[in-house]
């Protein structure tokens, strides 16, 4: 009797062990999964990041800087994105597999301003945060827009081919219809660019953000206006192909060529000669401050609506700086 006393004296006490150990390990593994170093709170979020395309050097610079920068604080980062900017129904697509999904937050670029509005409702309505980074939408239920002001940054670019031209006929490559970040920036341009009464913008035409088409634009715009004197392109690689077209015809120090984006590319094209100058964006601190602000949402705090990152005029000046994304 006493040997099966002490038998199962023996057995209690090792359950209770098991218990106790059970529950701290449980603890631990809690305080593990929530988030660790992370200021967050709770590593398991999922960011879906949807930008136009991955195919411009400029939104492969913005996705590279939000991923890193989400994945320090232990978040799983998805990327998706159409195989060109002017593809506005995959994005479309795109977003909705990931709210189906369920992930915590999307970043996006539309590549539409009206076209993803519904989306980005549908998004808010199940509980999905939206952040818009580059481009904006028009009025829907998106958390907070990082970008340029895209106004602003055609407003400087007249200002800069308005005291460096000064005088003569100047042609604009435009992005494409609906795509709010480039209407923005021919919009700005077209304001500014009236303040200098002996400039006139003689023709604006879609180039859809491309070398190769911006290239084909540009020739056009030769043989129309033999006495252009300057081109304005919304978009570093419309004016690559613009810059290229130009040289092609002879006509590099008769026709003064400006982009925007601030694409290393197109700061290599500027030493090189190819293209006069560019407003710079800053991409790497669009994904930095971005995930700064998805951070501030996870924790209740409060968030800016709208911030602007800024841009600079990069001539050959200055150019040696901007051989890498600011």
């Amino acid at each position: 009797m006493k040997k099966l006393f002490a038998l199962l004296l023996t057995l209690a006490m090792a359950l209770t062990l098991v218990a106790c150990g059970g529950d701290n390990a449980a603890s631990g593994t809690g305080d593990s999964s929530g988030g660790g170093d992370s200021d967050s709170g709770d590593a398991s979020k999922v960011i879906a990041v949807v930008p136009k395309t991955l195919n411009n050097p400029f939104f492969v610079a913005m996705v590279d800087s939000l991923k890193s920068a989400c994945e320090s604080k232990g978040w799983t980062v998805k990327v998706n994105a159409a195989d060109a900017e002017t593809e506005v129904d995959k994005q479309v697509s795109i977003v909705e597999a990931f709210i189906e999904e369920g992930v915590d937050a999307i970043v996006l670029g539309p590549s539409s301003a009206t076209a993803l509005v519904d989306t980005i409702n549908a998004a808010a309505a199940k509980g999905i945060a939206v952040f818009l980074i580059d481009s904006g939408a028009d009025e829907c239920d998106y958390k907070a827009f990082i970008g340029t002001d895209n106004y602003i940054g055609g407003v400087t670019g007249a200002e800069w081919i308005g005291e460096n031209v000064k005088s003569g006929k100047v042609a604009i490559l435009d992005g494409f219809s609906g795509n709010d970040a480039t209407t923005q920036r021919q919009k700005g341009f077209m304001d500014k660019i009236a303040e200098y009464p002996d400039i006139e913008v003689v023709a604006s035409e879609y180039a859809n953000c491309e070398i190769s088409k911006g290239m084909e634009v540009t020739e056009n715009f030769l043989v129309a206006y033999p006495d252009l004197t300057a081109i304005f392109a919304v978009n570093d690689m419309m004016a690559i192909g613009a810059g290229q077209a130009v040289e092609a015809a002879g006509k590099r120090s008769q026709i003064t060529v400006c982009g925007f984006d601030g694409q290393p590319d197109a700061v290599q094209k500027l030493i090189e000669g190819t293209i006069d100058a560019t407003i710079a964006q800053k991409p790497a601190t669009m994904g930095t401050l971005m995930a700064e602000t998805i951070e501030k949402h996870f924790n209740g705090g409060t968030i800016e609506r709208t911030t602007d990152t800024g841009c600079d005029v990069v001539t050959i000046e200055n150019a040696e700086t901007y051989l890498n994304w600011q």
